[in-house]
């Protein structure tokens, strides 16, 4: 009898602050531990997370002045693009 065995991630965290930086925390033996933690910039106003239909929403976005980064769940950058606005990206 053979086994198939998948990881499921039941719990992760993301913020964002005013000093610009995303940390995400996960838990790991029972307690909360930082995934990754990006360095400081520009004030993050939006933090969404997004990804494709009918699937865990595993992408990470955020606002941060008129600039749009998106992240992985394990701290990699995909996305990375400044938008032609004058006022900071709220929603």
């Amino acid at each position: 009898m053979d086994l198939v065995l998948n990881r499921a991630d039941y719990l992760q965290v993301v913020v964002g602050d005013h000093d610009g930086v995303v940390t995400c925390f996960g838990m790991k033996k029972g307690e909360a531990v930082a995934v990754f933690k990006t360095l400081p910039g520009q004030k993050i106003t939006r933090l969404e997370l997004g990804g494709v239909l009918n699937t865990p929403q595993e992408k990470i976005f955020i606002a941060a002045g008129s600039e749009i980064r998106g992240y992985t769940k394990r701290g990699k950058q995909f996305l990375s693009f400044e938008t032609n606005l004058t006022e900071c990206i709220k929603a």
